[in-house]
């Protein structure tokens, strides 16, 4: 099945004058409907098109040719399917997305479009799962999103502050008692997020050592393997060129766990005493894969 896209142009939001290519925010629309969504009960919105592209939460509109609408939001949404219909079928779909072009007339291919989400930190791109339909999947709310290489993951992360003293088991359970675990990292990006997101929620600038608990514990004593146990992290890619401090021990007591956090040195990945209890430890970063 083959249609031609039509582009609705509603507003012009940049132009490039050295290459003349122009950013131009559309909306996309198709003949489609979104999998396991009911119209029947929307509300009628002649200018639903128009209505998603104004609301700047707003990601995709579904609607019919009695313009029943709904919208769906980038904030709320995890997970979306569309698929591609017959026109017969009256139903459309209009996708929220940037276009790079030096022809704002232009209205490409089907084949030629890969819609492209742009309101949280990173885009999202809408997967094309086979020639007649559309995924976008996103992280929670204002989850952040790393796709990792080695394995093809992808994992999302936040940081919760649950206050100084926070033990391991106190913020192992604050995850898994909202369906998360505590997660440990597997790239360079993921520690650096961390401290960054720790930092902006503390509200003022973070000493030596406070930081937040990870997972990871060292499977033999005086050596730098650990164990992850949130099921999805592998290896040691968080750690290369000197990004972890770990000391095995102070004072006498194994280091054996891990948070993140300022340093003495480069690294912001620290190895702490498992049972710690102490002003340093402020929270945790949980963390799920998403699939």
């Amino acid at each position: 099945m083959f249609f031609k896209i039509c582009l609705i142009s509603l507003i012009f939001i940049s132009l490039t004058p050295q290459n003349n290519y122009a950013e131009v925010l559309k909306m996309l629309k198709i003949f489609g409907k979104v999998l396991d969504s009911d119209l029947s009960e929307a509300k009628i919105d002649e200018n639903c098109t128009q209505t998603c592209f104004s609301d700047s939460d707003c990601i995709l509109a579904f609607f019919n040719e009695n313009s029943k609408c709904l919208l769906y939001f980038y904030n709320s949404t995890e997970f979306l399917e569309v698929q591609e219909t017959n026109r017969d079928d009256g139903f459309f779909v209009a996708f929220k997305t940037n276009l790079s072009t030096t022809n704002l007339g232009y209205c490409p291919d089907e084949s030629e479009i890969s819609p492209i989400i742009f309101l949280g930190e990173d885009p999202i791109s809408w997967a094309n799962t086979s020639d007649s339909t559309w995924q976008f999947k996103k992280c929670v709310g204002n989850w952040q999103m790393f796709k990792r290489t080695d394995p093809e993951i992808t994992v999302c992360m936040q940081v919760f502050l649950t206050g100084m003293m926070t033990t391991r088991k106190e913020a192992q359970d604050y995850c898994t008692s909202r369906g998360w675990k505590m997660t440990g990292v597997g790239m360079i990006e993921e520690s650096q997020w961390i401290l960054k997101q720790t930092q902006e929620k503390f509200g003022k600038k973070l000493s030596i050592w406070e930081g937040v608990w990870i997972d990871g514990e060292r499977k033999t004593p005086n050596m730098n393997n650990f164990t992850w146990t949130d099921g999805y992290t592998v290896g040691y890619g968080a750690f290369v060129d000197k990004w972890a401090k770990l000391t095995q021990e102070y004072s006498n007591q194994a280091q054996d766990c891990l948070a993140v956090s300022p340093t003495d040195a480069k690294g912001i990945i620290n190895d702490v005493t498992c049972e710690m209890k102490s002003n340093y430890m402020l929270g945790v970063a949980c963390g799920y894969q998403l699939e």
